[in-house]
């Protein structure tokens, strides 16, 4: 798959007229739990010709290409890429953390992370995150029988929540990196075996809800949101970001 996923990319290239600079897999299959029918979710950022930076009309940047044979492209512009670092956007964070390239420059994103880094808002990601797992709680509580696509995101948020408010830092992307936060080998052995039958069945796939594994998700909700409230803000530093994005676009 990965031969057609980067022919499609330099297709992008030539039919937008960009330069993509960075390109991985994100979802599921880059979190370490893909079921049998997980699309392939393919993000990339690029630049344009510095021309078209310098126009008065606005430019678009973002490219969202409908969803053909399970394969999900979606681009962002570099210049909105650093304006959602200055809202903390977790997404940045998690593709710089990608395990699966398809168009790599070690470089940029070495520098793209280091950025994201210094710009990083621990309070505001670990309450997204919370509030993701608060979500799918809500969508499983009244349910005898829940998605295993369901409680995997809910697990990744919280163990990414717990992350950030015990490290103060970007969490990792991949779900094996934060696992050992679950710090009870009995829920951690039920996670395993969830995590066996989730790479065998489709993303449809439910379970009978475990109540004493679901309790545990809300408890640890529940402590993590008045942790994470306590977590101090940081002011944004634009001219930082300024000078990435000029040095990018001129290169």
């Amino acid at each position: 798959m990965k031969p057609i996923i980067i022919n499609k990319l330099k297709e992008i290239e030539d039919k937008y007229n960009i330069e993509i600079l960075f390109a991985v897999e994100s979802g599921s299959r880059a979190w370490g739990f893909p079921s049998t029918d997980s699309d392939y979710d393919v993000r990339f950022i690029y630049k344009r010709k510095i021309e078209d930076y310098l126009k008065i009309d606005p430019i678009d940047d973002f490219i969202d290409l409908e969803i053909v044979d399970e394969l999900d492209f979606k681009g962002w512009d570099i210049q909105k890429v650093l304006r959602l670092m200055l809202k903390s956007n977790s997404s940045i964070n998690e593709y710089l953390q990608s395990p699966i390239h398809y168009i790599f420059d070690e470089i940029f994103e070495k520098e793209l992370f280091d950025l994201a880094a210094s710009q990083f808002n621990s309070q505001k990601v670990a309450m997204h995150y919370l509030g993701i797992t608060t979500k799918r709680i809500i969508e499983m509580k009244l349910q005898d029988e829940i998605k295993l696509k369901s409680l995997f995101y809910a697990l990744r948020s919280v163990l990414s929540a717990k992350w950030i408010v015990e490290n103060k830092t970007i969490p990792p992307m991949e779900f094996e990196k934060l696992k050992y936060l679950i710090g009870n080998k009995t829920i951690e052995n039920q996670v395993d075996k969830y995590l066996a039958i989730k790479a065998n069945v489709d993303e449809s796939f439910k379970i009978s809800k475990n109540d004493e594994l679901f309790n545990w998700l809300t408890n640890l909700k529940t402590e993590l949101k008045i942790e994470a409230e306590k977590l101090s803000k940081i002011g944004f530093d634009k001219n930082k970001i300024n000078t990435f994005f000029i040095k990018t676009i001129t290169k």
